[in-house]
């Protein structure tokens, strides 16, 4: 269908003049049990992110908490925008039906200025996150001068009070592998910012074994698919199409833990009046990494615990070479210098997008969904290698 002029049409919506028009509803639908409310109640813990000053142009986040139902203490870890763990934790009783209002992002050095809260429960100690003993609704509210500016980051929540997920599936948290917006032309004052959230194991460690903030090991739903290895990048893949569904680029990029992109970071056809006259569609997509293979000495050879099979842990050749492991014939194995990596991913990770043209501002989550889902897999749920 031709769409000529829609990224006026975006523009004209932003200053108020005249509705954005309805989108057409799609040929199938994706059934899920329970309403899986993105923003109710959080029933476990929660990932949330928050901005001040030394990032995106400086600001005030203020985090609400409110306790709707019974009393819940909130204990809070706080993680600068490279997913690292700063500064000391903050404790938040709440009564039922009580509200807190808190400046997050100026707690005092060593704690960031942004980043990311994980909020839960704590031990006794106050060393170790545990599931919250009542429900809680949370939002951080962002108030930045210089941008004339008061944003609502919606919260990442492990579980919400309505879901119904079958135990093997985890819980149900809005971050997916994959994610869609649109973006206006981007001329004169007229510009469009994604906020990526790729969390890391500093967050969440799944397998090989439990840990992070949010451990599954002290109750917390698994984030599936899994984190990326604290201290590495997400990798990205990104599609841009015209308002005409033609494939303009297809492009990698890639985020770590808070990562701030205006679109032209991730490609200059967002700026091009000849590529893209009237906006943009995209498609991101947390993508895989490549599988590294072991290296293996060529000179430094290891005695066979078992003639018939390689040693625990070593995936070199044996020797002498062209020797097979199973028929006994190999006498030693060649040592390994460094272990094989596998393919990692896909990742998961949640987008925020920002479109400014100066007096209006306009910010919320982006659409999430598998990445299975969005290159057009009709079934309710994708395999586990694409995530849900």
């Amino acid at each position: 269908m031709r769409k000529l002029m829609v990224g006026l049409v975006m523009v004209v919506g932003l200053l108020g003049l005249t509705p954005l028009a309805r989108p057409a509803m799609a040929q199938f639908s994706f059934a899920a049990p329970g309403s899986l409310d993105p923003v109710g109640l959080i029933t476990s813990g929660a990932v949330i992110p928050f901005l001040g000053q030394g990032l995106a142009g400086g600001g005030m986040s203020f985090l609400e908490l409110l306790a709707p139902v019974t009393s819940s203490e909130v204990h809070m870890f706080l993680f600068d925008s490279a997913c690292v763990r700063g500064g000391p934790s903050i404790n938040v009783p709440l009564t039922p039906n009580d509200v807190a209002l808190l400046r997050i992002d100026n707690i005092g050095a060593p704690a960031p200025t942004s980043g990311l809260i994980t909020a839960a429960a704590s031990d006794g100690a106050g060393f170790t996150l545990l599931p919250l003993g009542g429900p809680i609704a949370a939002r951080t509210l962002w108030a930045n001068s210089n941008g004339n500016f008061v944003r609502v980051i919606d919260p990442i929540a492990l579980s919400s009070a309505s879901e119904i997920l079958d135990s093997n599936e985890g819980g149900w948290h809005p971050m997916r592998t994959a994610a869609a917006f649109f973006a206006p032309p981007e001329s004169g004052g007229l510009h469009t910012t994604i906020y990526f959230v790729c969390p890391n194991t500093n967050i969440q460690r799944s397998v090989p074994s439990n840990g992070g903030a949010l451990s599954p090991s002290n109750g917390f739903p698994v984030i599936f698919p899994f984190l990326q290895v604290a201290g590495s990048a997400t990798p990205l893949r990104v599609r841009v199409y015209d308002d005409e569904e033609s494939l303009l680029r297809d492009v990698t990029s890639s985020c770590n833990c808070l990562t701030i992109k205006p679109v032209t970071e991730l490609d200059l056809v967002y700026a091009s009046a000849v590529d893209a006259p009237n906006g943009t569609y995209t498609e991101v997509e947390g993508a895989t990494t490549t599988a590294v293979a072991a290296t293996c000495s060529t000179t430094v050879v290891e005695t066979l615990n078992n003639p018939f099979a390689p040693n625990a842990n070593n995936a070199c050749p044996g020797s002498p070479a062209g020797c097979a492991f199973g028929d006994g014939s190999c006498t030693g194995q060649f040592q390994q210098l460094t272990p094989a990596i596998p393919a990692l991913g896909p990742f998961s990770f949640v987008a925020y997008r920002a479109i400014t043209v100066p007096g209006f501002d306009v910010f919320g989550r982006v659409a999430g969904a598998s990445r299975c889902q969005i290159q057009g897999d009709s079934s309710p749920f994708c395999s586990a290698t694409d995530g849900r």
